[in-house]
């Protein structure tokens, strides 16, 4: 009885919560970050006359992308030379946004989904 004790209390107390989000809020979480990016390059833009090719530029006013971030996405941004132009990459485990835009116009999109699950599309 004392060896049953000895290997089930201690499986018992160290029992591991998992708080992760479920497939469909992380791909909606994705989704949500590559708007923030573009809402910031957008207000970038108009304060600076070209867009910024770092994150660190739009987080500073923008908590809402920095808790999409904390999630884990992968986040990749270029900046044409004249600053004009920028192409944004988000990616999650279930999902990948390419974006590019020239001004407040997207001029390329690309969707891919990388784990098929329930509630995990790509945007309209």
């Amino acid at each position: 009885m004392a060896v049953f004790g000895l290997l089930i209390v201690p499986t018992l107390l160290h029992k591991k919560h998992h708080s992760s989000l479920s497939d469909k809020d992380r791909a909606a979480r994705t989704i949500d970050a590559m708007s923030q990016i573009h809402s910031g390059e957008e207000s970038y833009l108009t304060a600076h006359h070209r867009f910024t090719p770092h994150l660190a530029d739009l987080l500073g006013t923008n908590s809402k992308l920095a808790n999409d971030l904390a999630i884990g996405l992968d986040v990749q941004l270029d900046v044409s030379t004249n600053g004009k132009r920028y192409l944004a990459q988000v990616t999650s485990d279930v999902l990948r946004l390419v974006r590019e835009y020239t001004g407040a116009t997207a001029t390329a999109r690309s969707c891919l989904v990388l784990k098929s699950s329930s509630g995990v599309n790509c945007p309209p």
